[in-house]
């Protein structure tokens, strides 16, 4: 194989729930506002991890104190992880998944998991799947210096799997995941299976899209990978 380790996003490529990330991402925005930074600093349609990069300059101007940075930082951190651990009531397995994870694991690649929602909750989806012991490494928010999109997510990764980053290669859903693979440098492969796929690669789309993850064992037993 020229692969020897699998790094793969969490929701809508292997599991779908209800998180609700437009009211998660509006309640980071009031609190924010309430906390001093400007009206309309920021909406709903940004990313969670702009919206907190938006925040961090703010804060940088205005010469906050590293300890109050902190708290507020905090305070982020229990709005998204509140409304991720109420979602995973509603988690939905992908078609397939289980079954593909322990074949891949049988051919000997080391797997990983690799999400912006926080760890409890990629551990939970984990344990609802029943792949316990066929997952190497889980890293959550705040596991990693950076989160998706920035290269150290998934060079992290990588060497959570003991491995360099020409060995592994990553699957998802979403430009996201494709522009992290871009800028650490490797080889990514997407899944058609998240929520709006017409969307999903408005920027850095993949040359290869499966349908879903449930396809990978055929594709990499094709094109020896």
């Amino acid at each position: 194989m020229k692969y020897k380790g699998i790094v793969f996003d969490l929701d809508g490529t292997l599991i779908h729930t209800e998180v609700n990330f437009r009211d998660m991402k509006a309640e980071m925005i009031k609190v924010l506002e309430e906390k001093g930074l400007p009206k309309n600093f920021a909406t709903p349609d940004l990313t969670s991890v702009v919206i907190l990069e938006e925040a961090e300059k703010y804060w940088k101007n205005q010469l906050r104190s590293e300890a109050e940075k902190q708290m507020l930082r905090d305070e982020m951190t229990v709005i998204m992880d509140t409304a991720e651990m109420k979602a995973i009531e509603t988690l939905k397995i992908i078609p397939g998944i289980p079954e593909t994870i322990k074949i891949l694991k049988n051919r000997g690649y080391k797997i990983a998991i690799l999400t912006r929602s926080n760890h409890a909750y990629a551990v939970e989806a984990v344990k609802k799947m029943k792949i316990e012991t066929e997952i190497d490494v889980i890293l959550g928010r705040g596991d990693t210096s950076q989160p998706k999109p920035y290269a150290e997510a998934m060079i992290e990764a990588a060497k959570a799997l003991k491995m360099e980053i020409n060995e592994v290669f990553m699957v998802g859903d979403h430009h996201i995941d494709s522009t992290c693979a871009i800028n650490a440098g490797c080889f990514f492969i997407g899944v058609g299976s998240g929520p709006r796929l017409d969307r999903a690669f408005e920027i850095n789309r993949p040359e290869v899209i499966l349908p879903s993850v449930a396809d990978l064992p055929d594709y990499l037993e094709k094109n020896s990978l």
